[in-house]
């Protein structure tokens, strides 16, 4: 018996086509991990899980309740979740859903967008001087180590001395994080300074994104009159995974 899960959380059997390649090479290459299907229906769970090829969970009830059980229930440390911005919001592929399902959620979440097939040739990720980088870093190595992905780490080109000075720290840290692991990457500087995870999908085009929601605590102003960034980063063209972690103490990592 596995330790630990990467769990495919499948709402219908649509989407299914979606997640399915990305949690089953995902669970071969982070280390041989078990790979699980969980679905959460209020009605009678029908043949379809059953043709998946994996070990299945049904379960009746809220999504919320199952996301927030992943870790401990479950022994998850990454979910696969569909998303598509034209889903009605009676679906859990609709971003707004998704994200307020996900939002109590205690392991890292990938939100593959339909019909994208699995690459993980170039990961990027942002840091900037908050100090939530750290925690994007952790899942970028295990990217790099074991997927083999090539990283890009984007960042803004700070005027003010001393965000500057915290965002070199975070990239201080990227090295002594890294350079043990003989894990290299490149850099990218922008111009935008505000919502940085959208420049670096617009600038890199990248095959996943590393990223952080919205602490309800560090809302900026913007915030106060548009979406939170990862609704917004949804929406994006080109649309690309987005594997987030959500800015709590008690995150569960990889154990390799």
């Amino acid at each position: 018996m596995k330790d630990q899960y990467v769990i495919a959380c499948i709402d219908r059997p649509e989407d299914a086509a979606t997640v399915m390649p990305w949690a089953r090479t995902l669970a071969e290459r982070l280390r041989h991990k078990g790979l699980m299907v969980i679905n959460v229906s209020a009605d009678r769970h029908s043949d379809w899980l059953q043709e998946l090829g994996a070990p299945y969970v049904g379960l009746r009830g809220q999504w919320s309740t199952a996301i927030e059980g992943l870790p401990t229930a479950f022994g998850g440390i990454l979910a696969v979740v569909a998303y598509d911005p034209s889903a009605p919001r009676t679906l859990l592929a609709n971003p707004v859903r998704l994200l307020r399902e996900f939002r109590n959620c205690k392991i890292a979440y990938l939100c593959v967008p339909k019909g994208v097939d699995f690459s993980l040739q170039q990961v990027a990720l942002t840091l900037t001087h908050r100090r939530e980088g750290r925690e994007k870093l952790v899942w970028a190595s295990y990217l790099t180590r074991f997927c083999g992905a090539s990283l890009t780490i984007a960042h803004p080109d700070y005027q003010d001395p001393g965000l500057n000075h915290r965002m070199q720290e975070g990239l201080k840290f990227a090295h002594k994080l890294f350079d043990p692991l003989a894990i290299s990457f490149s850099e990218c500087i922008l111009d935008e300074t505000v919502h940085v995870d959208k420049a670096a999908i617009r600038h890199l085009a990248p095959d996943l994104l590393v990223a952080m929601t919205t602490d309800p605590r560090d809302r900026d102003f913007f915030d106060l009159f548009s979406h939170p960034v990862e609704r917004r980063l949804m929406s994006l063209q080109p649309r690309i995974p987005l594997l987030f972690l959500n800015p709590r103490d008690d995150l569960y990592i990889l154990c390799d």
